[in-house]
């Protein structure tokens, strides 16, 4: 996906309001090693390259000022975790999205309609930048919840068992609304890539 890659930019960057930079006992490279990862997470959820930058500033700000040695892995889905409870509250501000863990619905009206049959050839007949808008197309077409599902688990490929944990859904209810996300793409996507028959 086309987001803006922030991976550059530092803790000492000027539209950070004056806050200080990271302590050094932090990894120099974290920012680095995830900052566009964090961007690109927060920008699928949000839709709005000013709430992922929001959301990249608190997400990096909790996570030093949280800092606790561990393995890079588990570290990477503390940040997930942050970023995703900061995309969501910045969305909530513009507009009513539920909270993650409110309500008793979470992607589960599911309805399985005929597939289409696709074209094998279609990675031919769209170059890769249009590849790239008919799928931030068919993401924005997405619920905020089921976008965010498919993002963690197609495009960051976090396990199911650590979403859930993330969003505080169990994993049955996670792979639902995976499911769903997937459908729903599958048929945004289906006029670009069915079959001529």
């Amino acid at each position: 996906m086309s987001t803006p890659s922030m991976s550059e930019i530092s803790f000492d960057a000027p539209w950070l309001g004056g806050r200080s930079a990271a302590p050094s006992c932090l990894p120099s490279g974290l920012v680095k090693k995830f900052g566009s990862r964090v961007f690109s997470i927060a920008k699928h959820i949000t839709q709005s390259d000013e709430d992922a930058e929001n959301v990249w500033v608190e997400t990096f700000l909790e996570i030093y000022s949280t800092w606790e040695e561990g393995p890079e892995e588990e570290l990477w889905l503390r940040i997930v975790t942050v970023a995703v409870r900061e995309a969501f509250s910045n969305l909530r501000k513009r507009v009513a999205v539920p909270h993650a863990a409110e309500g008793p619905n979470f992607c589960e009206d599911v309805v399985i309609r005929e597939l289409s049959v696709w074209e094998d050839d279609y990675p031919q007949r769209y170059s890769k930048d249009q590849m790239t808008i008919v799928l931030e197309s068919g993401l924005r077409s997405l619920e905020p919840m089921a976008r965010t599902v498919f993002v963690l688990r197609d495009i960051e490929q976090i396990p199911v068992e650590f979403i859930a944990r993330i969003v505080n859904r169990s994993v049955p209810a996670v792979e639902v609304c995976l499911l769903r996300a997937r459908l729903e793409l599958r048929e945004t996507l289906a006029p670009h890539m069915r079959q001529h028959l």
